[in-house]
């Protein structure tokens, strides 16, 4: 199959960096964001501004939808159930989901309500994207890593990279999808939670310190959930984020750092609760893990 028609749900920074790219290559009649009714008439009043150009988007809502031959997922993960039921009506018998969330969690969501056969698993990496009321900004789009649970080469993992490879989006098949996920999955379970309990920037885990020991803490419970999964993480996998995390701007803050002192809700859940439920299973505990889930917890509480 040739993918002709995109649909996207979610405007946050992957949403908008993801649509514009692909909307200045097939065109507004061919990639479009699905929204309810309500959303729709709001986006359509105030457009987009990525790298200071505005994008100029196509808006559905379900009672305008066309069938879709791929659907994005990039809402956040909270909004995950809702997105499944909106975009109902614009998927058909050959629709194919791609979801840009973090976490191993969406993907078994869509195909709980679509079906397996429909859904490719997939990465992102190295993107700066933000997002500013509605302008997003980024230098770096990174690429997204795909693949299929099972490792298989398939139809639709085709269809994808062909994609891929006509709009020039960069992209890597690798051997593993699914460790590929866990792998990110350790990484912001460690440097995402940490930061956003404390409130700070990189430079405050690029040092020595009770932080930066927390930090490497959760991530050592993530190795020891991944392997009750048969997914092979090691050390050397902390220790190359280590190494990257040296690289990054002191300065920089976390996503869901950035949500905690912007009072928003974050994706602990998908992070620390996807952790600590398997680890509930399997009979043993979290320690570090619950620590940041109930702190990050009392915190999205002190901002309602």
């Amino acid at each position: 199959m040739e993918i002709k028609k995109i649909g996207i749900i979610g405007q946050g920074a992957l949403g908008v960096m993801y649509g514009n790219y692909l909307k200045k290559r097939m065109g507004n009649e061919n990639v479009f964001f699905i929204a309810d009714e309500g959303r729709v008439n709001r986006y359509r009043s105030a457009d987009m501004v990525c790298n200071g150009e505005a994008c100029g988007f196509s808006y559905w809502s379900p009672a305008e939808a066309v069938t879709a031959d791929l659907i994005i997922f990039a809402v956040k993960f909270m909004g995950m159930e809702s997105a499944l039921e909106i975009v109902k009506p614009f998927v058909g018998e050959h629709t194919l989901f791609l979801s840009v969330l973090n976490g191993i969690s969406s993907e078994e969501m869509i195909e709980k309500a679509y079906g397996a056969d429909h859904v490719l698993y997939a990465c992102v990496q190295g993107m700066d994207a933000g997002k500013d009321g509605n302008e997003v900004t980024y230098k770096n789009m990174g690429y997204i890593t795909i693949g299929n649970k099972d490792r298989s080469h398939d139809e639709k993992l085709k269809a994808v990279t062909e994609l891929f490879d006509r709009t020039g989006l960069a992209y890597k098949v690798p051997d593993d999808i699914l460790r590929e996920q866990w792998n990110k999955l350790m990484l912001n379970t460690g440097v995402n939670q940490v930061t956003a309990v404390y409130g700070a920037p990189y430079s405050l885990i690029q040092k020595e310190g009770e932080a930066r020991t927390m930090m490497i803490e959760a991530m050592r419970e993530v190795l020891r959930v991944a392997d009750t999964q048969d997914i092979d993480l090691t050390e050397a996998d902390i220790d190359y984020w280590l190494e990257l995390l040296a690289t990054l701007n002191p300065e920089g803050h976390t996503s869901m750092c950035q949500d905690v002192l912007a009072g928003r809700p974050t994706e602990v859940d998908l992070f620390a609760g996807t952790m600590l439920k398997i680890a509930k299973k399997e009979g043993f505990s979290l320690p570090v893990n619950t620590f940041l889930y109930e702190k990050l917890k009392e915190l999205e509480g002190a901002s309602d």
